[in-house]
């Protein structure tokens, strides 16, 4: 059964989200291929003012695991890169 993740990122400037995924292109198209990899189905993200909103769909929770297993690290060099504040994430099962 598919699962969704959501996940809130607090702190952000957006404009330099965008910077840092230009200044690290090679690390982001490494985060979209391993997502495919894992399972991810459908993947968005949204903002507001100060706010990140991902919505994950994945095949399974162990697909969303592996996955994080694999990219911690490069989901943590973003993050730094990015200066956002801590992630707020939360697995939904689908009714």
């Amino acid at each position: 059964m598919s699962i969704v993740v959501t996940v809130r990122i607090p702190d952000v400037d957006i404009e330099r989200v965008r910077e840092v995924e230009k200044t690290h292109a090679a690390q982001t198209e490494m985060l979209h291929e391993a997502l495919k990899r894992h399972g991810c189905i459908a993947h968005r993200r949204l903002y507001r003012d100060g706010e990140i909103l991902d919505i994950d769909e994945w095949e399974s929770e162990a697909g969303l695991h592996a996955f994080l297993a694999e990219m911690g690290p490069v989901i943590r060099e973003l993050a730094k890169a990015r200066g956002t504040g801590k992630p707020f994430d939360t697995i939904w099962q689908i009714y």
